[in-house]
């Protein structure tokens, strides 16, 4: 009798994908992570005024090294930079959550990891944000470099009333200075349509690139009793 035939030969070991070249685009700064499966990775570039521009590196499984040095390895989510930039860009942080939930299961039965790096470059505009109570200042201020160019939903008032004409007296008090004051009284507004309730001032604004005009100040109100 014949020997028996031969078994197959076993499948190839499995290999990582080429991983492009990394590269920071010049005057950007670099921001990378990595956390093992069932984390949460987080992205900060540390400033209001930086956004996450690009994400030059994302693998979700088994990649190696870190920042411009990163490299897939042979498991690897071929969603992982789509995910990641859907998430991150255009903002100042992020959070990506480390697990097949989001990136799918590209080698089942293995513990896997998530690295991402990315760069923050300077935002052309962005938000800033204050509170003040009644008859305070509320003081909003950009950051070096930048000037308020418009009211971005300031309010004035509680859950039950609202003051009117808050965005006009923000962009008056406000539009194309680097900083101003926002008094909390209701002769600012116009009307006021709840004289004995408790309210707050909400000066939101969007800062951009620019250079400021002269010092806006508002009027001097006096503040008023109620009984």
């Amino acid at each position: 009798m014949g020997s028996p035939p031969s078994p197959p030969p076993p499948p190839p070991a499995p290999t990582a994908p080429p991983t492009p070249s990394l590269f920071l685009t010049s005057g950007a700064s670099l921001i990378t992570s990595t956390v093992g499966e069932g984390s949460t990775l987080n992205l900060d570039c540390g400033n209001p005024t930086l956004e996450i521009s690009r994400v030059i590196f994302a693998s979700y499984g088994l990649p190696d090294g870190s920042g411009l040095g990163a490299r897939y390895g042979w498991c690897y989510a071929g969603n992982s930079q789509d995910v990641v930039q859907r998430t991150c860009l255009g903002s100042q942080t992020c959070s990506v959550g480390a697990n097949n939930n989001v990136f799918g299961d590209p080698c089942v039965g293995t513990v896997k990891r998530l690295t991402v790096t990315a760069e923050c470059t300077q935002r052309k505009v962005y938000a800033t944000w204050t509170s003040v109570g009644d008859h305070g200042s509320a003081y909003a201020s950009c950051a070096a470099g930048y000037v308020i160019d418009a009211d971005a939903g300031s309010t004035y008032g509680n859950g039950n009333c609202a003051l009117p004409n808050v965005a006009d007296a923000v962009n008056t008090l406000c539009q194309g200075a680097s900083s101003c004051t926002v008094p909390a009284e209701p002769a600012i507004f116009g009307s006021d349509p709840c004289p004995t309730a408790v309210r707050t001032l909400n000066v939101k604004v969007n800062c951009k690139l620019g250079k400021p005009v002269d010092a806006i100040t508002a009027p001097l109100v006096p503040a008023k009793c109620t009984t």
